[in-house]
């Protein structure tokens, strides 16, 4: 999901609030998906009370700015008109969602920068560039990536001369004193979850304003480097995609001994070391670190979270009732795009591929790749079954018959 940023100059596109409690605040969009609503997840915030916790969905695209309602109370108005389906802004139109009013223009049409409206996540989500700086034991050396939870860096454990993967959390993850306390205790009971395929955490601590978790380093890429990568350099051997659903499954059946849901499996959470070509599942002990501390300030019933294409039907109608067959799900659509090149569904707007991902059955992947081998490609699909009942009920039950797989297929992985 894309960070949209209070002020500064960018050239796509800028909202000012024109009418409003926000009266003048001003928002340039990223490149992605911008959520606005009044809940705390919403990428901006507004205190409007009439807008609803998730009121609409904006998306830079290039060039292109679309917007969509996303299931609000009083609906979104472009131009005085309520929208239905998603459709195309440009510079000089009026969005109204409740009592307050957006308009919209490109963001290097002004460099007025004003501080963000009351609880805004924009501003107060970005951290400095921290490289060259030392956090406890850890040098950091360069930025690695950067999610909603916060940033990565490759960082140098100068005690135990050995190259880690240093987590920064946002300021509104963590919060309070209170809540950074609680976080750091939290991560240090998962430091003893040990699996070959989940990511080890070493250390979490607190120094200064920052709340940092110390992970071990995969020296390899993600799988999002790698579906990426599909486009260019040709489909792979079906065999890669099996690997990683192995050796994923298997990372998914011990954090299930430890009744551990990822609940936000993507393929940048799967990553594969290039020396030995093992997969490990990261993230996973913070998702668990996040229950019962934090965790309503990244996951809330009714609120989407993560990366919508990954995400398990059930996980897009707000329910609560989320568990490991919703992991489970996440991975055949890694899988699937591993195979195909594509993720299972694609769409033009965010309403599109929502009710895709609820009501569609995705195309077998022998459509795309002729040379899948047609047991994995039904555990592919298995997974991906839209009520959860109808998928692997747990991940033993799946590396089950991905072993049936291995046995005829002459497959070791």
């Amino acid at each position: 999901m894309a960070n949209a940023t209070d002020g500064g100059l960018n050239m796509g596109f800028r909202l000012v609030v024109t009418s409003g409690q926000d009266a003048d605040r001003s928002i340039v969009l990223d490149e992605g998906v911008t959520t606005v609503g009044r809940g705390t997840a919403a990428d901006v915030r507004l205190p409007d009370l009439s807008v609803s916790r998730q009121h609409c969905i904006l998306e830079v695209r290039g060039p292109r700015l679309l917007i969509a309602d996303a299931g609000s109370s009083s609906g979104t108005f472009v131009n005085s008109s309520r929208i239905d389906g998603g459709i195309e802004l440009k510079p000089g139109d009026e969005i109204r969602v409740g009592d307050t009013v957006l308009t919209v223009s490109h963001s290097a049409d002004s460099q007025k920068t004003i501080p963000p409206g009351p609880g805004g996540s924009s501003a107060s989500g970005r951290l400095p560039d921290l490289a060259g700086r030392t956090i406890h034991d850890y040098e950091l050396v360069r930025l690695l990536g950067e999610g909603r939870t916060g940033v990565v860096y490759l960082a140098r454990d100068v005690r135990k001369e050995r190259d880690v993967a240093v987590r920064i959390l946002k300021p509104e993850v963590t919060g309070s004193p209170e809540g950074m306390a609680r976080f750091v205790r939290a991560m240090k009971t998962m430091h003893g979850v040990r699996h070959e395929n989940l990511v080890r955490i070493w250390n979490a601590g607190r120094t200064g304003d920052l709340v940092w978790v110390s992970m071990e380093y995969v020296d390899g890429e993600n799988m999002a480097q790698v579906i990426d990568r599909i486009g260019t350099a040709g489909m792979l051997d079906w065999e890669y995609a099996f690997r990683v659903a192995v050796h994923t499954a298997r990372g998914l059946e011990a954090a299930a001994e430890h009744r551990i849901v990822h609940r936000n499996i993507r393929p940048e959470s799967i990553l594969m070391r290039t020396s030995d070509q093992v997969v490990k599942l990261g993230d996973t002990m913070l998702a668990r670190a996040l229950e019962g501390t934090m965790a309503e300030q990244i996951t809330r019933p009714g609120e989407l979270i993560g990366d919508l294409t990954w995400l398990a039907p059930e996980q897009t109608t707000g329910s609560a009732d989320i568990d490991i067959r919703s992991d489970i799900y996440a991975l055949g659509a890694t899988c699937y795009a591993l195979l195909t090149g594509r993720p299972p569904f694609t769409a033009g707007t965010f309403p599109e591929l929502l009710q895709k991902i609820r009501t569609e059955p995705p195309e077998p992947p022998r459509n795309f790749q002729l040379s899948i081998n047609d047991l994995f490609s039904g555990c592919v699909m298995k997974m991906l079954e839209k009520r959860p009942e109808d998928r692997y009920e747990t991940p033993a039950a799946l590396l089950k018959d991905l072993d049936r797989v291995g046995t005829f297929a002459g497959v070791s992985v």
